[in-house]
């Protein structure tokens, strides 16, 4: 497995990482996909990258791309579809059919995962929604939680430990390593018109 490109959201204007696919039950129920013109990649199997917003209390999708050996504006044909697969006539998209929980890392990362979303941040936002409406907010502190289960069980820590489990599912990143704030994003172009600059 491949650890996968995640889907965006912006929380007060802010852009973030967002590890959830709240398109999943919709495409799965219309039995659609969206397809990348130039193929997929291993780092993101769906084939899609959505922007996603909270406002007033709802989630909307305001941005899609396709997500293949790059990220590319749904073409015209694609857009026409897709807007009518919800249906809509235009983006922003309310996502009420989406209920489920928006997981978002914040701050440092703490363990790099090689596969699904599966990496440790310090704290990760989690965002409650039924049928497209925001039913809880709250933040959770991983760092406490991985300290736990690392005091409670002893094998862990010999997992997590790149010198010993060399190429190993998990390995240490700490503040000395690569962009350790990795869950900020910016968008190299605008995404369906609208350009969203790292601030």
């Amino acid at each position: 497995m491949t650890a996968q490109t995640p889907e965006r959201i912006l929380i007060n204007g802010k852009p973030h990482w967002l590890h959830a696919k709240p398109l999943y039950r919709l495409l799965a129920k219309r039995k659609a996909k969206i397809l990348a013109p130039e193929g997929w990649t291993t780092a993101c199997r769906r084939q899609y990258v959505g922007t996603w917003d909270v406002i007033d209390g709802r989630l909307w999708l305001v941005g899609l791309n396709t997500y293949g050996a790059q990220e590319l504006p749904l073409s015209d044909a694609m857009q026409t579809w897709f807007l009518r697969l919800v249906p809509t006539n235009e983006f922003p998209v309310w996502a009420d059919w989406f209920s489920g929980c928006l997981r978002i890392p914040v701050g440092p990362r703490l363990v790099q995962g090689f596969h699904g979303w599966s990496s440790w941040f310090a704290r990760e936002r989690v965002i409650t929604c039924r049928k497209g409406r925001i039913v809880r907010d709250r933040e959770v502190d991983t760092l406490a939680m991985l300290e736990w289960a690392l005091r409670r069980y002893d094998g862990l820590k010999q997992c997590l430990d790149p010198d010993d489990t060399p190429g190993g599912p998990l390995a240490w990143v700490t503040d000395d390593d690569y962009e350790h704030l990795h869950g900020d994003w910016s968008s190299p172009e605008p995404i369906n018109g609208t350009s969203f600059a790292r601030q």
